[in-house]
């Protein structure tokens, strides 16, 4: 099956997975601006690892009790074993990864056994992008797809980066307050101090 197929049979909430996709690039598109270094990904290529780790983040959710795992580790662990057909042999550990860490914890290359088969290059990928993804499910907390724009601000010299919303009134607390529970991994990837405003 190709990711396509595996959302259709497996997927929960399609228009949340869809969402989070749109809000990835949304965020990259932004960033890329601010992070030089990222500008590399801005590519057909990472690009779509990008938005089929999006699009896939929660697929575990299937999967939760078959495998007895949290839904980011069983979704990581069903991909692995079940290879989208339109994903690279060479791609595949790089994919669960994105899964993997959408929420919870950080990457370890200590403890994580994916992560640690990524190579270094690979690892500060999965870091910028994944980080990205966590972010996005934060932005889409209800599933709502309440966010219709956001822009940055850096200030370089307190180096925050502060994170502007705008869209619809619902939730506004409830957004700000799920972001912030998910912008540890983009603050260590970044390395950067996230700051959330809005006119939700």
């Amino acid at each position: 099956m190709n990711t396509d197929e595996i959302l259709e049979q497996y997927s929960k909430d399609f228009d949340h997975n869809k969402n989070v996709e749109k809000y990835s690039i949304m965020l990259f598109e932004k960033l890329k601006n601010i992070f030089p270094e990222i500008k590399k990904y801005d590519n057909e290529f990472d690009l779509e690892l990008l938005k089929k780790g999006a699009l896939l983040h929660d697929i575990g959710i299937y999967f939760e009790k078959i495998y007895n795992k949290d839904h980011n580790k069983a979704g990581a662990k069903f991909i692995l074993e079940n290879k989208p057909d339109d994903i690279k042999e060479e791609d595949l550990i790089f994919l669960c990864c994105l899964i993997r860490y959408h929420r919870k914890s950080l990457p370890n290359p200590y403890k994580h056994n994916l992560y640690s088969k990524l190579c270094e290059s690979d690892k500060t990928k999965l870091n910028y992008l994944g980080s990205i993804i966590k972010l996005a499910d934060g932005l889409d907390f209800g599933h709502l797809g309440l966010i219709s724009n956001l822009d940055f601000e850096y200030n370089k010299k307190l180096n925050v980066l502060t994170l502007f919303l705008s869209g619809n009134i619902m939730l506004n607390a409830s957004i700000i307050k799920a972001i912030k529970k998910k912008k540890d991994f983009f603050e260590f990837a970044y390395k950067v101090k996230l700051k959330i405003k809005g006119n939700l």
